[in-house]
């Protein structure tokens, strides 16, 4: 016997209905609504916490509602996020500032040893400015250029933007899109 979605509105088999959590059990929504709806929550908000779809109802997906739930493509974009966002909690973690590498790392030592060679390319990362070693300057005198404008966009620049791999141009990079050619 067909039953109706609450978000599409379609008649389909009970075999394509399933709880988006094992904690609440409300199986009103198709496993395609689910799916559009989780990859609207990842892929548009960058969110990882997703709410049960039934209307008041509060409790979140967890980490194996999501893999019973989601698609492999959508589970991977999901573990990659959590991924991201337990990383961004860590005060000690910088990813390295060269744009072919992708690695990152925990610096204990902070600002007291600022310089941080990437384990995986070797290449120098600033861990006090978060930007490609500033080579030849301290901190200190990085900081004085900052104040200038010019030395202010240069280092708007460098935190925000990195080269294309192909092409060299500095690209602006918001998520996994690049957006803003910065020539």
């Amino acid at each position: 016997m067909p039953k109706e979605c609450k978000i599409c509105c379609n008649d389909l088999p009970v075999t394509e209905f399933m709880s988006s959590t094992t904690k609440c059990g409300h199986k009103n929504i198709c496993r395609a609504c689910l799916n559009k709806t989780i990859n609207y929550q990842l892929n548009t908000k960058g969110n990882v916490e997703i709410e049960c779809l039934e209307t008041n109802c509060k409790v979140l997906m967890e980490y194996e509602d999501m893999k019973r739930v989601a698609s492999n493509d959508l589970f991977e974009r999901y573990d990659h996020l959590c991924f991201r966002q337990a990383i961004r909690r860590m005060p000690d973690f910088r990813w390295c500032k060269n744009p072919n590498c992708g690695s990152g790392q925990e610096h204990f030592e902070r600002d007291d040893a600022p310089i941080m060679i990437c384990v995986a390319c070797e290449k120098l990362t600033c861990y006090t400015h978060d930007v490609p070693w500033h080579e030849g300057r301290t901190c200190s005198q990085y900081d004085i250029e900052r104040q200038t404008t010019e030395g202010a966009t240069r280092d708007t620049i460098d935190r925000e933007t990195k080269p294309c791999p192909k092409c060299h141009i500095r690209i602006y990079k918001s998520g996994e899109k690049s957006v803003l050619d910065l020539r």
